[in-house]
């Protein structure tokens, strides 16, 4: 870095001479200059700036200095502390300064611009307030540090983590999970992929990433959401940082390997003088075709209660011992139908048995707070009720903000990172359903069988 004297940038006085001013009236400038000299500065160096505050008689008030100055490509705070005093003889007459001191840190190579961005307030002993004008811009060029020319785009920062994360968290390719669920990912289910980048880099060249899958158009279905940015500081005298959100959905259109690429953000740590390389790691899925879920309501009708095939008409023409054994025959086949007819109608209890096997899935998927389990039995115990007392129990409000929940819990765009991998709790929505239960168990009129024909 280089060293010498500093650049010192003022306002232009008046002509006539400033001692004949200073006794007419109180006078005031602004005056802006860098410690050392921008020469030679490289991204990364730290300069100090000055805004210095001169009047000719004092200060009659403290003057309200602003919190950082106005910067192209270089981090800006200001330096704490109350502002210096100081000093000095110009023509003859003395001048009372007030000096405040920021740190200027260079990000970007090219020039670099500094200024005061508005006019400042100054009221001078014995005289009226003044609003004095920003005086020219520090212009200072700078150069690439060693070592970071083939960074491109450059981008430089103090801080920089890259982190991303999945949904489902942990999409597996095995045939189940722990709790007996399908984890394999199957042609039509969605892949969710969040990248989060939280830096305190001002560069405009800071790039986002590429979550699209070049290529891939066939396989997989892509929809990137809007990207979220959120800045904050700690106060006005601090660099800002900043939370770039970027969101992209996956649709699973065939079955066979598909590959989510690596990501990668080279970068010029400012604090470490070093190249850094931040990387995520991509995702493979062997992906399976759609599995058609059987109906486990569905009731198999036994063979002996098939209608018997009809006969040749032609058998009519036998003898008389062939008839009766005919008639004998048919009599015991529609015995056997009558029977069969009966056990079937007795064997209806089995539908209501895998009824109450789904309610008590659907309970203890919402007691261990599994969300994906408890999903597919909501699903199961739905399909069980007819259409009318379904439409009954999907206006109900708990109800529906209960399913909400779940909604959000698996899918939501929100509310995982929110919750901070915090387990989904389910006894809304149990609660939610054994009321609506309750309710039609009090109301509902009993079954009655049809009569049997002898």
């Amino acid at each position: 870095m280089a060293s010498g004297l500093a650049l010192t940038l003022t306002l232009p006085l008046a002509l006539r001479p400033l001692s004949a001013q200073t006794a007419a009236s109180p006078a005031a400038r602004l005056r802006l200059r860098a410690l050392p000299g921008p020469r030679g500065l490289e991204v990364g160096d730290v300069i100090t700036v000055r805004l210095e505050v001169w009047v000719s008689t004092w200060f009659q008030s403290a003057v309200d200095f602003p919190a950082t100055l106005s910067a192209e490509g270089a981090l800006v705070e200001m330096v704490g502390g109350s502002p210096e005093s100081s000093f000095e003889e110009i023509a003859g007459q003395r001048w009372t300064g007030l000096i405040r001191q920021y740190r200027v840190a260079p990000v970007q190579p090219g020039e670099v611009v500094i200024a005061l961005s508005s006019a400042l307030a100054v009221h001078p002993g014995a005289g009226n307030p003044m609003q004095l004008k920003p005086p020219p811009a520090l212009r200072m060029n700078v150069k690439l540090p060693k070592g970071a020319e083939d960074i491109q785009p450059f981008v430089a920062a103090r801080r920089l983590e890259l982190s991303q994360r999945w949904w489902p968290e942990a999409p597996a390719n095995s045939a189940s999970d722990a709790a007996g669920n399908a984890a394999v990912p199957r042609v039509g289910d969605l892949i969710r992929r969040e990248i989060v980048l939280i830096t305190d880099s001002s560069s405009p060249l800071l790039p986002l990433p590429d979550l699209g899958l070049s290529g891939e158009a066939s396989e997989v279905g892509v929809h990137l959401h809007a990207p979220e940015l959120e800045e904050r500081r700690i106060n006005a005298a601090t660099t800002p940082v900043q939370t770039r959100r970027q969101q992209a959905t996956y649709t699973l259109r065939q079955a066979g390997v598909v590959e989510f690429p690596a990501l990668e953000l080279v970068w010029w740590d400012l604090r470490a003088r070093r190249r850094r390389v931040s990387r995520l790691e991509g995702l493979t899925l062997q992906v399976q075709a759609a599995a058609q879920a059987r109906d486990p309501f569905a009731i198999e009708t036994p063979a002996e209660a098939l209608p018997a095939k009809p006969k040749d008409s032609g058998i009519w023409q036998a003898s008389w011992r062939s008839k009766l054994l005919i008639i004998a025959l048919l009599a015991a086949g529609g015995l056997g139908a009558a029977v069969a007819l009966r056990r079937q109608r007795r064997s209806r209890p089995s539908e209501q048995q895998a009824q109450g096997q789904a309610w008590r899935r659907l309970r203890r998927a919402c007691s261990r707070g599994d969300a994906g389990a408890a999903d597919q039995a909501l699903a199961i115990v739905m399909a069980t009720q007819d259409t009318g007392l379904r439409q009954h129990w999907l206006r109900d409000r708990e109800l529906q903000a209960a399913m909400n929940e779940l909604a959000q819990r698996r899918f939501g765009a929100s509310a995982p990172a929110e919750s901070g991998g915090a387990r989904w709790q389910g006894d809304r929505l149990w609660r939610a359903l054994s009321k609506l239960r309750r309710e039609h168990r009090r109301t509902a009129k009993p079954a009655q069988l049809p009569a049997l024909s002898p």
